[in-house]
């Protein structure tokens, strides 16, 4: 996440002015001070004097700090306060807002004083709000912020609290710090996609600063990329983000990209925004969701599909199979019309049967493939009358002669009743 108005809002007011220069208590004045005091770090008068000059310029003005400051490591660059004058004009370049040099500078006085606490703080602070993801550097970057997280949270737990300091404060301070090492090492986690480690440091962080929007955000990140989505505790988060006003709230066009997320995450989750609307208000009141905590999903919206329309019990068939052993029977039945044609044909359709007929025709000639044939009797009589049609599996080897006699078999494929006839497939000529 770019951007310089993320980084600053009163950039870490609370944590650099409550005193993490020197430790957690003391403040930085107090301790520039102590080191102005002690004789033995001078070169001579003119170094006591120019560092003097930069101590008095703190809180007065930033540009004349810096430059005073620049001017004294010119001409000392092996002083015995270099980590003081660092401090002094990290602390002015904090009070300009200029981003890259605060970072440049806190980088150099890591450098000169490895575990110096108030640098950690400030480039922990610094790194999720200036992030790159296209920088080509940045696993290199992600693996130097984790690292200065985890020196930073085993300074503070190392602390003990100043003289002038009351375990109260010293025990807010100490929680301050922790929460922004926590939020670094969260989303340090994010982005290497360790969701596991991001939810867990990330939730520490948003615990202790609930009014820290943009934590809130990389939280419902955090919840909405695991699979599968923690989807409620991830939306409530998202809500929580765009609904936090005031010095720690997002600025007006991140505000707008993060709400159009949650409003397409919302609607592809719930089928709708409705209801986007309370879930804003209630995150807003709360920073985490209660117990039971549900968003409807599209489908547990959608109406229950309606139960299918009993059917009806089968009809008996007027009609028995047995009955039907006869081709007389069979045309009978089926030229009856009604439900007894009806029921015959259920029973007869698809079922092969064999039968005995006199050859009318048989097409083509050498090689026949559809036979007509004569079943019934009287109709065999008659000439050129036939009664079933039988189409073929495979051609015969051999002609049929018009007018014998063939027993044959096929499948009952149609019929029509006047004048009767049976249209029969997958013939074959029985032996």
């Amino acid at each position: 996440m770019k951007g310089k108005n993320l980084v600053c809002y009163s950039m870490m007011t609370l944590l650099l002015a409550s005193g993490s220069a020197s430790g957690l208590g003391g403040g930085m004045a107090a301790y520039a001070q102590d080191a102005a005091q002690q004789a033995s770090q001078w070169k001579d008068r003119a170094e006591y004097d120019a560092f003097m000059a930069i101590l008095g310029a703190q809180g007065k003005d930033n540009n004349q700090l810096v430059e005073l400051a620049d001017k004294y490591l010119a001409a000392y660059p092996e002083s015995k306060v270099l980590k003081e004058v660092y401090s002094l004009k990290l602390a002015g370049y904090q009070g300009l807002n200029n981003t890259a040099k605060m970072e440049e500078t806190a980088n150099k006085l890591l450098e000169i004083d490895p575990g110096n606490l108030r640098a950690i703080l400030l480039l922990s602070y610094m790194f999720p709000r200036t992030y790159n993801a296209q920088d080509a550097a940045k696993d290199q970057k992600l693996a130097a912020a984790e690292q200065n997280a985890k020196k930073g949270l085993e300074a503070i737990d190392a602390m003990t609290a100043p003289q002038g300091v009351t375990p109260e404060q010293f025990q807010m301070q100490r929680e301050q710090s922790a929460t922004v090492l926590h939020q670094t090492l969260g989303f340090v986690a994010l982005e290497k996609g360790d969701l596991a480690t991001a939810e867990q440091e990330l939730r520490k962080s948003s615990e202790s600063s609930p009014t820290d929007a943009i934590g809130f955000y990389w939280l419902g990140r955090a919840y909405l990329s695991k699979k599968p989505p923690d989807y409620e505790n991830g939306m409530w988060a998202m809500a929580r983000a765009v609904s936090i006003t005031g010095p720690t709230a997002l600025n007006d066009a991140t505000k707008t990209q993060f709400q159009d997320y949650l409003s397409k995450a919302y609607e592809a989750r719930h089928g709708s925004t409705d209801g986007l609307d309370g879930l804003m208000a209630q995150a807003s009141a709360a920073p985490f969701p209660p117990d039971g905590f549900h968003i409807q999903t599209a489908e547990e919206l959608a109406p229950p599909e309606p139960e299918p329309e009993p059917e009806p019990p089968k009809r008996e068939l007027t009609v028995k199979v047995e009955e039907l052993t006869d081709f007389s029977k069979i045309q009978e039945y089926l030229q009856a019309g009604g439900t007894k044609a009806e029921d015959t044909w259920t029973l007869l359709k698809g079922a092969g049967m064999p039968l005995p007929g006199k050859v009318i025709s048989a097409t083509p000639a050498a090689r026949p493939t559809k036979i007509l044939l004569a079943v019934d009797p009287e109709l065999a009589a008659q000439p050129g009358k036939h009664d079933v049609e039988l189409t073929l599996a495979a051609p015969l080897s051999k002609a049929a002669a018009v007018g014998s006699t063939i027993n044959f078999e096929g499948i009952l494929d149609a019929f029509t009743a006047k004048p009767f006839l049976l249209k029969m497939v997958d013939g074959k000529v029985l032996p």
